[in-house]
């Protein structure tokens, strides 16, 4: 005679979660997922860019130069005079 075999226990009906619980469950992660793609897409353009926390902008070097006000040599910064000999 072989020994005791394990026996299912029976299953206990219970009432399904509600539909609407997944459906915001779902929309709640697909958010979150495209939010951390967005995110991430933003910082690969800024690495690859260049753009540092003091010029976060996305131009190069010549774009900023070129907005730039240009000061003619010998005058003092900022004041627009000639700098004093």
């Amino acid at each position: 005679m072989r020994g005791e075999t394990w026996v299912r226990p029976p299953v206990v009906a219970r009432e399904a979660p509600p539909a609407w619980r997944a459906r915001w469950r779902f929309r709640l992660v697909a958010l979150l997922l495209l939010a951390v793609l967005a995110a991430g897409a933003v910082q690969l353009v800024r690495v690859l860019s260049g753009a540092t926390a003091q010029d976060p902008g996305i131009g190069t070097e010549a774009a900023a130069a070129s907005v730039t006000p240009a000061v003619a040599p010998g005058a003092a910064a900022g004041t627009g005079q000639p700098a004093a000999k």
